[in-house]
């Protein structure tokens, strides 16, 4: 997908808002032009209100980060942007999908466990104030 400099910085304060600047325009932009991320994006009035981005290598996904802006959360969108993301990791052979997600996060673990992700693991202190919570889904082409 190749985004105008508008879609960048659109993507960059969705980040911002959901993320509170965990990565940077640059570190988003550095991993956009990696040949291995897959992005997909959800678009409302034509700008960016919410992303999934992760990246395949071999036949393992993972997803970095997936967020929508609090206005249009309630919607679907984080269903619709990770089965969109799945379906395009499977075109580049993931055949699992990985993540990490704070442990406190209940709404973003419950997508999750929605989605079809089962806990495999722990990661303690992972986050300077939380452990993170390691999920596995295997994709279904």
């Amino acid at each position: 997908m190749t985004l105008t400099e508008e879609q960048i910085a659109q993507l960059d304060v969705v980040e911002q808002t959901c993320f509170h600047g965990s990565w940077t325009k640059e570190m988003l932009i550095e991993e956009l032009i990696n040949p291995l991320s897959v992005l997909t994006v959800r678009e409302r009035g034509g700008n960016i209100v919410g992303f999934a981005l992760g990246r395949v290598v071999a036949d393992e996904g993972e997803l970095y980060q997936i967020a929508v802006l609090p206005e249009y959360r309630r919607e679907h969108l984080g269903t619709e942007l990770l089965t969109e993301l799945h379906s395009l990791m499977c075109g580049r052979g993931a055949e699992s999908c990985f993540l990490e997600v704070r442990s406190k996060n209940a709404p973003a673990r419950a997508l999750y466990e929605r989605m079809g992700y089962e806990m495999i693991s722990t990661r303690k202190s992972y986050y300077p104030d939380d452990d993170a919570a390691i999920y596995k889904i295997v994709l279904t082409t």
